[in-house]
C-alpha cells in the first residue's frame, strides 16, 4: 500500500487532542447551604446526565477521525504485478489484429495495470502496437510517464480486421534499441493474441538477441475461431472452423451443439440455424432451398450466449451468386425496332440484368437465371424438352403470350412437363374492346400480398385488350400474380422442381396490352429476375476494386486508405493484410467475397515470445481514499444520531416527522386503490417456472388459470421449440396491443401429462420423428371435445423454402393424427369466420405463402360450428417469433415485412376465434333477424 498524499498522515497526530477533548469534564462544583431552597432535594430528576462519555463513543469518534485522515492521504492498495520491477522502463507490444477481438477490455485493462508501477516510479512506458493503421503505416511508439496521457492513449485505441505484421514490428523494436544504446534496458512484456503468423520467425530472431527480459501475456483461445465458407457446382453452402486450443475443457467450445451456424439474409434476417458438426474441421453441409440460398448474404458462427466477437466469425457471401444473367429467345421478325416482342423486353431488362441472346442449345449452356421465351419459340417438342430439364434445375422461364400459344391445343394439358405453363389455358383469345366485342379494355387490379409484385404503383394508363384465358380450377387462385379489374388472371406462376414457370397472359408488344409501354413492365421483370437463382461469372471482370471491408465489430463499413484493388486470379491465395482486408470487392452483381477463414490457414498457436505470463495474475491497483472517507462520514452520522438520543431529542424529532409524513403522503387506502389500476392486468413474468413446467403445477393455482395464455406442444427438437415460444409471444405481443385480448407468456405442453383445459388454442409443429401416442391423443380428444382448438403445422413443407422430405412429414402427419377424432375438412376461404373475426382476410400466410390452410367444415353444430382443428404448413410460428430484444430473428420469403404483418393478423383472427367463437357469424345474420322481426 502506498499513499498519494502522506502529509495528510500528520492529521494522526490529532487524535490525542480529540481523545482529551471528549473526556474533558468541567471541575466539581462547590457545595452552598441556602436553607430555602432545602425543598430540593426532595425532588427527583427524570433524567440523569453522564458525567463523561461511554468508552464505545470514544472509539467510535476516534476512529470517525482516524479514518477521515487516512482517506485524505488518499492510499493505493496495490495490485499484482509480474514484471520484473519498476526500476526501469517498460516496453510494452499490445496486439492489435483481428484475433485480439475477443478479449479486447481484459487487454486493455492489463495494459493499465502493467504500466501504472512504472508510472509511480517515474520510468517511461513505451506502448508499441503490432497491426498496421488504416493508412498502411504502422503506429509510431507512444511513450510517456503520464498517466492520464497513457489513458487518452489507450481509449483510442480499437483493434483491427487484418492480422499483425510481425516483420514491421521487429523493425520497430530494433528501431527503439538503437535510439536508446546510451539508455538503461527496457522490460518488454507482448500481450499477444496467440496466432501464429507467417512473420513469427522474424520477430523471435529480433528477442533472441536482447539481454532485457521479455515477457508474454496470452488469454485463453476458447473464443479464437476462424469460420470458413464454400459453395460448390450445385450450389451447396458448407462451413468449417478452425480454433485455438481451449486450455478450460468445460468451455471447450466443440462440445455438441455448443457451436451454430446462422445464416443471414442482407436486411439481416435468418434465413437458417445449423449446428455445428462434431468434427469442425470437416464441412458442414447447410442445406437451404435455392430461393433461400440466393437471398443468403453471410454466415455467423454463433455460441449459446450470442455471436462470436470479430470478423473471424463471419464468412460473407459473394454478391456474384446473386448475379442474374437473362436470356432472351426469339424468332423471326420478333427484333424489329419499335414492333418486335424481342426489341421491348431487350429494352426493359436492360436495366436489370445481363442479357444474353442465342438459340435454345446457345444459351442454355451458359450461366443462366432467366430464360424470356416469346410467342411460339417453344412450340417444337425437343425445345420444350431441353428447356424443361433446365427449369428443373432451378431455373426460371418467363413466357409470353400470342396468336400460337392461343391456338396450341396442347396449352389446355394439365401437364406443366409438356405445356411449360404454370396452367391449363383455354383454347383462343379473349378480346376487350373493339367493334367486334360488348366488353372494354381493363385496367389492372390492385396486386395480391403474396405476388411478388406486391406494393408495385399501378399505373392507370396501363390498359389490356386482348390475353389468353386460365382454366378456372380450383388452385387456380394460389397461382395468380396479378389480375385485371375483372378478375381474370394477368400473370401465373408455378413451382417445377426447383425453379418456376411464369406466363404472362399478354404478349410482350403493345398490341395486346399497354403493358409493355409502361414504367410498370421492367419493375415487374426486375422483380421476377431477383426471385431467380443467381449464377456466377468471373470472365467479365479481372480486377476487383474494394468495395467495403468488415470491422471489429462485423459490420461492413467503407475500406481503409490503404485498401488496393485485387486481381480475380490473385483473391482465392492472397494473404489478408492492411491493403486486402476482409470484406466485398467489386462492382455490383459482380462482387466477390474475401474472408478470413478463405485466405488464411487454420489457426495454430503462436511459439512463445518470452516469460509466460497469465492475466489472472496480473491485477489492478485500488484506490481506498472513497471507501475510507464515506466509512468516516457514516461514522460521524451514528454520531450524531446518538448524541441526539442521549440527549433525548430522537423521540421528539421521530413525533415531529410522523406528523409531517401523516399530513404531506397519501392516506393508505388511497394509495391502495391507485395501484390497482396497473395491476388489473396480470403478467406472466413474475412465474419463474420455466415454460414447459408452466402447463401444470402441483399445489399452486396455475399460471394459466389466472390470465390467458397460448399453448404449444413440445417436440423434443430446442430450435423447434424456442421457435414455438418465441412465435406465440410474439403473436401474444401483437394480439394485446391491437384488441381487447390481455394474453400472457405462453407455455410448453406435453398433452396426458399437462392439464389442456385452460388454453384456448394449441399450437403444434409437426416433426418427422413424431409417433402415434393414444395417450396424447386421448388428452387432445377431451380438449377440442371441451372447445379447445388444436393448430398443427408442417412447417412449409411443400414450398420452395422447405428441405424436409414431403411424404415423409406426410406420414408423420398422419401418425400425430392418429387417434383424433377429426372431422371432415375443407380448405379456409375469405368467407369462412376466420376471415373476418377481427382483420378482413383474402390470404392466410406465414413464414411461407400459398399454401392451402383445412379447417372443420361448415355445418358442425356439436361444437357450435367451431373448427376443433387447424391444419396447415404456413409456418407461422417462424412468422410470428419475436426474441427478448423484440426483433423478429427468422426471415419472410417472399413478402418480407407486408407478409410477415398478415401473418400477425391471421394469428389475431385465429386466436379471437379461439376465445370467441362463431359471433362473427351472428352477426352476419343479423339483418336477416331484424327484417324477420319487423314482419
Amino acid at each position: 500500500m502506498i499513499f498519494l498524499t502522506p502529509l495528510a498522515l500528520f492529521g494522526l497526530v490529532a487524535l490525542p487532542l480529540v481523545y482529551w477533548l471528549v473526556k474533558a469534564t468541567p471541575p466539581p462544583p462547590r457545595e452552598q447551604v441556602y436553607p430555602s431552597l432545602e425543598i430540593l432535594r426532595r425532588l427527583t430528576s427524570g433524567r440523569a446526565d453522564t458525567a463523561r462519555s461511554p468508552l464505545w463513543l470514544l472509539i467510535l469518534r476516534l476512529t470517525a477521525v482516524a479514518l477521515l485522515v487516512l482517506g485524505l492521504a488518499q492510499p493505493v492498495w496495490l495490485g499484482r504485478s509480474l514484471t520484473s520491477g519498476a526500476d526501469r522502463a517498460m516496453i510494452l507490444v499490445l496486439d492489435n489484429g483481428w484475433a485480439a477481438v475477443p478479449h479486447w477490455q481484459e487487454r486493455l485493462r492489463a495494459a493499465r495495470s502493467l504500466a501504472e508501477r512504472h508510472f509511480r516510479a517515474g520510468q517511461d512506458v513505451t506502448l508499441l502496437l503490432s497491426a498496421p493503421d488504416p493508412d498502411g503505416s504502422m503506429a509510431a511508439p507512444f511513450t510517456t510517464q503520464d498517466r492520464a496521457r497513457f489513458e487518452e492513449r489507450l481509449l483510442g485505441l480499437s483493434p483491427h480486421s487484418w492480422p499483425t505484421d510481425r516483420t514491421r514490428l521487429a523493425s520497430q523494436l530494433k528501431n527503439l534499441d538503437q535510439a536508446g544504446a546510451q539508455s538503461p534496458a527496457h522490460d518488454i512484456v507482448f500481450l499477444s493474441d496467440g496466432v501464429a503468423t507467417g512473420s513469427d520467425p522474424t520477430l523471435t530472431s529480433a528477442l533472441a538477441h536482447r539481454s532485457s527480459p521479455v515477457s508474454d501475456m496470452r488469454w485463453t483461445g476458447c473464443e479464437t475461431m476462424l469460420l470458413a465458407a464454400q459453395q460448390d457446382d450445385h450450389g451447396v453452402l458448407s462451413a468449417t472452423v478452425s480454433a485455438l486450443p481451449c486450455a478450460a475443457p468445460k468451455a471447450s467450445p466443440f462440445k455438441p451443439g455448443a457451436l451454430t451456424l446462422r445464416v443471414r439474409a442482407e436486411n439481416g434476417g435468418t434465413l437458417g440455424l445449423f449446428p455445428l458438426g462434431a468434427a469442425p474441421d470437416k464441412p458442414t453441409t447447410l442445406p437451404l432451398p435455392p430461393l433461400l440460398r440466393n437471398r443468403a448474404s453471410r454466415i455467423v458462427l454463433e455460441r449459446d450466449t450470442g455471436p462470436l466477437p470479430g470478423p473471424s466469425a463471419i464468412a460473407l457471401l459473394d454478391e456474384g451468386d446473386h448475379r442474374h444473367p437473362v436470356g432472351l429467345l426469339t424468332q423471326g421478325s420478333q427484333d424489329t425496332p419499335l414492333t418486335g416482342q424481342g426489341f421491348f423486353l431487350a429494352q426493359a431488362i436492360s436495366g436489370v440484368g445481363t442479357l444474353h441472346r442465342g438459340t435454345v442449345s446457345e444459351l442454355l449452356k451458359q450461366k443462366l437465371s432467366v430464360l424470356i421465351a416469346t410467342d411460339g419459340t417453344l412450340a417444337d417438342e425437343t425445345t420444350r424438352h431441353l428447356v424443361a430439364d433446365w427449369v428443373r434445375h432451378g431455373g426460371v422461364l418467363i413466357r409470353f403470350a400470342g396468336p400460337v400459344l392461343a391456338s396450341d391445343p396442347q396449352a389446355a394439358l394439365h401437364d406443366m412437363a409438356k405445356t411449360l405453363l404454370p396452367v391449363p389455358l383455354i383454347n383462343g383469345m379473349r378480346q376487350l374492346g373493339g367493334p367486334m366485342s360488348w366488353g372494354k379494355p381493363q385496367i389492372l387490379s390492385a396486386f395480391a400480398e403474396h405476388s411478388p409484385f406486391e406494393g408495385l404503383p399501378l399505373p392507370k394508363e396501363v390498359t389490356v385488350t386482348r390475353q389468353v384465358l386460365a382454366e378456372p380450377t380450383p388452385d387456380l387462385g394460389s397461382h395468380v400474380w396479378a389480375r385485371l379489374s375483372d378478375g381474370t388472371p394477368l400473370v401465373t406462376a408455378s413451382a417445377f422442381g426447383q425453379g418456376e414457370l411464369v406466363l404472362f397472359h399478354v404478349t410482350g408488344t403493345a398490341d395486346w396490352s399497354s403493358l409493355p409501354l409502361s414504367g410498370l413492365f421492367p419493375e415487374m421483370l426486375e422483380r421476377l429476375v431477383d426471385r431467380s437463382a443467381g449464377q456466377q461469372d468471373t470472365s467479365a471482370l479481372r480486377t476487383l476494386v474494394p468495395f467495403a471491408m468488415l470491422d471489429a465489430q462485423g459490420n461492413l463499413v467503407p475500406p481503409p486508405e490503404a485498401a488496393r484493388p485485387i486481381t480475380v486470379e490473385a483473391l482465392g491465395h492472397t494473404a489478408p493484410d492492411v491493403q486486402h482486408p476482409p470484406g466485398t470487392y467489386g462492382p455490383h452483381l459482380a462482387r466477390k467475397a474475401f474472408n478470413l477463414g478463405n485466405a488464411l490457414p487454420p489457426i495454430s498457436d503462436e511459439p512463445m515470445l518470452g516469460k509466460a505470463l497469465t492475466p489472472d495474475r496480473v491485477s489492478p491497483d485500488h484506490v481506498l481514499a472513497p471507501w475510507l472517507l464515506g466509512a468516516a462520514l457514516l461514522l460521524l452520522l451514528a454520531d450524531c444520531l446518538i448524541a441526539l438520543w442521549l440527549r433525548g431529542l430522537i423521540g421528539r424529532l421521530t413525533a415531529i416527522g410522523f406528523v409531517i409524513g401523516a399530513t404531506l403522503l397519501p392516506a393508505p387506502h388511497a394509495s391502495a386503490q391507485a395501484g390497482t389500476a396497473p395491476q388489473a392486468q396480470p403478467s406472466g413474468e413474475d412465474d419463474e417456472t420455466p415454460p414447459h413446467q408452466n402447463g401444470v403445477t402441483h399445489g399452486v393455482v396455475p399460471g394459466a388459470a389466472l390470465e390467458t395464455r397460448l399453448g404449444y406442444i413440445l417436440t423434443g427438437h430446442d430450435d423447434i421449440d424456442q421457435a414455438s415460444r418465441e412465435g406465440l409471444q410474439g403473436l401474444s405481443n401483437y394480439a394485446s396491443d391491437r384488441s381487447s385480448a390481455v394474453m400472457g407468456h405462453p407455455d410448453g405442453l406435453t398433452p396426458g401429462k399437462d392439464d389442456l383445459a385452460y388454453y384456448p388454442l394449441i399450437y403444434w409443429p409437426i416433426t418427422e420423428d413424431v409417433q402415434e401416442d393414444p395417450k396424447r391423443s386421448a388428452a387432445l380428444n377431451s380438449f377440442m371435445a371441451h372447445g379447445g382448438i388444436l393448430m398443427l403445422d408442417t412447417q412449409g413443407v411443400g414450398s420452395d423454402l422447405s428441405t424436409r422430405d414431403e411424404g415423409q412429414t406426410r406420414a408423420a402427419l398422419k401418425r400425430a393424427t392418429s387417434g383424433l377424432v377429426v372431422p371432415p375438412l375443407s380448405k379456409l376461404d375469405d368467407h369462412h369466420v376466420l376471415a373476418h373475426s377481427f382483420y378482413l382476410l383474402h390470404d392466410f400466410p406465414g413464414r411461407v405463402q400459398g399454401l392451402p390452410v383445412w379447417v372443420a367444415r361448415s355445418g358442425d353444430d356439436s361444437n357450435d360450428d367451431v373448427s376443433p382443428i387447424i391444419i396447415g404448413a404456413g409456418d407461422w410460428a417462424h412468422a410470428w417469433a419475436m426474441d427478448a430484444q423484440g426483433n423478429t430473428p427468422y426471415a419472410v420469403i417472399p413478402g418480407g415485412d407486408e407478409q410477415r404483418t398478415q401473418a400477425y393478423r391471421f394469428g389475431v383472427n385465429l386466436l379471437l376465434y379461439a376465445l370467441t367463437g362463431n359471433y362473427k357469424a351472428d352477426q352476419m345474420r343479423v339483418p336477416e333477424l331484424l327484417k324477420r322481426m319487423e314482419q
